[in-house]
């Protein structure tokens, strides 16, 4: 009996169980890959030049054709870019140049109101009757705002809240319209007989509102920090003001601000165009 024969298992190679990295190893490139080389060596050719980019005249033009017009996009986006950066920058100076034109505009007006003011109380004054009815009209036009008042009073600052960067929303930390609001009906209810903030105649007919994180009294922009100047009895003013909810809503809203009581303030006559009722025809 041959020794295959007498039962002993035959020996099997050490790396048997390898015979995937042996492969890899033994032959790198994949059957067809290998096809491909051997054929361009037997057809004399160079087989590492197998995948390398052959550059058409066609492809060339392409790639230059391509490149042109990225780079006209890109200038015609500048161009735009800059035309529209001009166009903005004429509006905010138009823009500028109306509202220096508006503040003129109030100041001439509220000139010739104390013009009228004066010829009216000059007419008045040489009669008893006359006098009387100055007073009545000086006290309107007082209530109404449409003359300067002086007189003692306090003067509230309020500003924006300190470290805005600890807001989820930093726009939390500004002074809403809501706020100035508020303050100003806590100057009415503790007694206040005319309000302004930051030169502004607060009257019936008076907006106070924020548009576009601007804060704007009687169509007018004005900023932090705001002076709501109250004309009132300066001794009780500030306890009432503070105990009541025009304080209390600041507090709340942790927005800084800063009573203080004068003897003497000024609070402007308001720009707000009043309409007088005239007398009827007798039927």
């Amino acid at each position: 009996m041959t020794g295959q024969d007498s039962g002993t298992p035959p020996q099997r190679r050490p790396d048997e169980s390898m015979s995937l990295l042996n492969d890899l190893f033994a032959k790198p490139l994949e059957p067809g890959y290998e096809d491909v080389a051997a054929r361009r060596r037997a057809a004399g050719e160079d087989p590492a030049s197998v995948g390398q980019l052959r550059f058409s005249p066609a492809l060339i033009l392409g790639t230059v054709a391509l490149g042109l017009l990225l780079t006209m996009a890109a200038l015609q986006v500048r161009a735009t870019a800059d035309v529209v950066s001009a166009e903005r920058q004429s509006l905010i100076e138009r823009i500028h140049a109306e509202d220096d034109n508006v503040s003129r505009l109030q100041e001439t007006v509220a000139s010739l109101e104390s013009e009228i003011s004066g010829l009216e109380a000059s007419l008045l004054e040489n009669s008893a009757a006359g006098r009387q009815l100055r007073d009545e009209v000086r006290q309107l036009q007082a209530r109404a705002g449409s003359m300067a008042v002086t007189g003692p009073g306090v003067v509230v600052t309020v500003d924006n809240a300190e470290n805005p960067e600890s807001y989820e929303d930093p726009n939390d930390a500004l002074v809403q319209d809501i706020d100035l609001q508020q303050a100003v009906n806590g100057l009415w209810a503790a007694g206040a007989e005319a309000v302004s903030i930051n030169g502004q105649r607060i009257t019936a007919l008076t907006a106070i509102r924020r548009v576009d994180n601007v804060m704007k009294i009687n169509y007018r922009p004005t900023q932090a920090p705001y002076e709501i100047t109250a004309i009132g009895d300066s001794r009780s003013l500030p306890s009432e003001f503070g105990d009541g909810t025009g304080a209390s809503w600041l507090r709340y809203f942790s927005l800084p601000f800063d009573v203080q009581s004068a003897e003497s303030l000024t609070v402007p006559a308001g720009s707000t165009s009043l309409i007088y009722a005239k007398p009827g025809e007798a039927t």
